[in-house]
């Protein structure tokens, strides 16, 4: 597609996981545009469907997604007060993820497409999560910039040149960070997701009472691995099977119990903080060589930038650190219609769109590839 100085409308739509999220927002495209306008953002999470089998199960998450996304799209629409005819394009997500719900998400997109020929932006959604950092309206951040992304299903550092333009300086070889948050729970009975309890509970303990590793601590690299302390939380809890909770159920406070919990929780939680801290200085140290600066910003996005222990650690190591606003760290549409705005020239015309696909692996691409309308 060729460049445009005008207003576009964009409909973001992201099914890369368990969440089901629509965005509609309204911008200037290119990478030197100012924060676009939020119309609408709605959600749905899976979280409590999929509490109980402990963890994400495609099919259920597929045909949650299925059910949710005519209605979710329909009421952004009536929230933004637009009709979807005036959509200049739309960004969905096609990788990486899970592939069942990708296809579904993929499909929506595809069929608004066919109705009214729009254009449609692939989105590799965790470079998304990084760029959602110019949805915040009070940021100025510049390209080139140093970033690192935490969630769920992915943990590694990037050199990003432009909204099109991603190099990996580092990443896990084995487990993702949140994985590791969210498996280490499990473990000691905090039920799923885990994150945000062990976070808040964390806040409470001592984060030196007990001894995990930190992956990979003597690799003058920046790789991480967190498959380590995920075994060390497991062969503790052999050891010493009282930590584990009885029934789910987090201890009042003010007890012993609490107290040995939270000290468990920030204990683990600091060994998984360092790892990231650690690795970000060697990452960090390769994106100035590569980039020629002298000095870079760093973005941190994804789910686990949202853990306050991070956030503190990462803005007492480096000067310049900017966090994604929380209510963007997930995965959300809206980070979706915004990567779709930023790289509105690289979107595939319709009818070509509709020969889209999904992939479950991560692309690893440095750069989008244009393709002529």
């Amino acid at each position: 597609m060729q460049g445009t100085n005008k207003t576009q409308l964009v409909l973001g739509i992201e099914t890369s996981c368990d969440d089901t999220s629509i965005c509609l927002l309204s911008g200037l495209p290119g990478k030197d545009a100012p924060s676009p306008e939020v119309l609408a953002h709605l959600s749905f999470s899976q979280e409590k469907i999929l509490k109980k089998w402990g963890g994400v199960v495609p099919e259920i998450a597929s045909r949650n997604h299925l059910a949710k996304l005519t209605p979710l799209i329909q009421e952004a629409f009536e929230v933004a007060k637009k009709d979807p005819k005036d959509i200049d394009l739309l960004g969905v997500t096609t990788h990486p993820g899970l592939l069942g719900p990708l296809l579904t998400g993929l499909s929506a997109a595809k069929s608004i497409s066919l109705i009214f020929e729009k254009p449609i932006l692939p989105v590799n959604h965790v470079y998304a999560h990084l760029e959602a950092i110019h949805l915040s309206k009070n940021v100025n951040i510049t390209y080139p910039y140093f970033g690192l992304i935490v969630s769920g299903g992915h943990s590694l550092y990037l050199l990003v040149r432009s909204p099109e333009d991603f190099e990996i300086l580092g990443n896990t070889r084995d487990d993702a960070a949140g994985e590791a948050f969210d498996k280490g729970g499990k473990l000691i009975g905090l039920g799923y997701p885990a994150g945000r309890v062990i976070d808040d509970l964390a806040k409470e303990g001592n984060c030196e009472a007990f001894d995990f590793p930190i992956g990979l601590k003597h690799s003058k690299d920046s790789s991480l691995s967190f498959s380590g302390v995920k075994t060390a939380m497991r062969q503790f809890l052999e050891n010493n099977p009282e930590h584990i909770l009885k029934d789910k159920t987090i201890p009042e406070e003010g007890t012993p119990e609490r107290k040995n919990l939270a000290d468990l929780c920030a204990s683990y939680q600091e060994a998984i903080v360092k790892a990231l801290a650690l690795k970000a200085k060697f990452a960090m140290e390769k994106a100035l060589s590569l980039s020629g600066e002298k000095s870079l910003q760093l973005v941190v996005g994804g789910g686990v930038a949202c853990n306050s222990r991070l956030r503190t650690s990462l803005k007492e190591k480096f000067i310049e650190t900017y966090f994604v606003e929380p209510k963007f760290c997930t995965d959300n549409g809206a980070m979706i219609a915004n990567f779709a705005l930023r790289n509105f020239e690289s979107a595939v015309a319709f009818p070509e769109c509709l020969s889209l696909d999904a992939k479950s692996s991560f692309i690893k691409k440095t750069r989008i590839v244009r393709k002529k309308s």
